[in-house]
């Protein structure tokens, strides 16, 4: 299971930035769980939630401070409330996950800049090939491992391995998108050889 792991002063600095509860900032988190598909967190918080506010007032709560997207309908009471329909604000995520940044210039810096296949140099660490910015990519990035710092020094350590072996044959965006970290790990942890391919993927 992936966690959405992120130390106690950017939580709190994030919490006085927004001016949110306690509550506020769990239910956020909960749902994030939820959209990647751990809705047992928040099916026991919704059991369990018999003091202070409904969820219903604390998502309106979130949609006034701008965390959740103006256009979501908050569902009337007795409706059904799906953690997937919730939209939040991309603003204020990246604010909540800065780091993320940091995380994704890790990779990129760490990223071979070329390969030579077939008597012809191609550039892999291209971000406009799929993203509009670095910023963008650095947060898909982020997004892909749910800005764990723990899930991010193992991506290192399998981009390592990657490149000590020669497995590298795609771009930046393509290991990003494509979640290539797993496959490396399989060829690692299966005792795969080294191999080359004759076009770049």
């Amino acid at each position: 299971m992936k966690n959405l792991e992120l130390s106690i002063e950017k939580e709190i600095e994030f919490m006085n930035r927004y001016q949110l509860t306690a509550d506020e900032l769990f239910l956020v988190k909960l749902i994030w769980y939820a959209q990647d598909e751990h809705p047992e967190f928040l099916e026991n918080y919704f059991s369990r939630n018999s003091l202070g506010k409904s969820v219903r007032e604390l998502l309106m709560c979130l949609k006034d401070k701008e965390i959740i997207k103006k256009t979501y309908r908050i569902p009337e009471k007795g409706e059904e409330f799906n953690p997937d329909d919730v939209e939040f604000n991309q603003n204020a995520t990246k604010s909540f996950l800065r780091h993320s940044e940091e995380l994704g210039m890790d990779l990129f810096n760490n990223y071979p800049s070329y390969t030579y296949i077939d008597g012809r140099y191609f550039s892999l660490r291209n971000p406009t090939k799929l993203f509009k910015t670095m910023d963008e990519m650095c947060f898909a990035y982020g997004e892909a491992i749910k800005f764990n710092p723990e899930k991010h020094q193992e991506v290192m350590e399998l981009l390592e391995y990657a490149k000590e072996n020669n497995l590298i044959n795609s771009g930046i965006c393509q290991f990003i998108v494509e979640h290539q970290w797993d496959m490396y790990r399989q060829m690692r942890d299966g005792g795969e050889g080294t191999f080359k391919t004759s076009q770049l993927v």
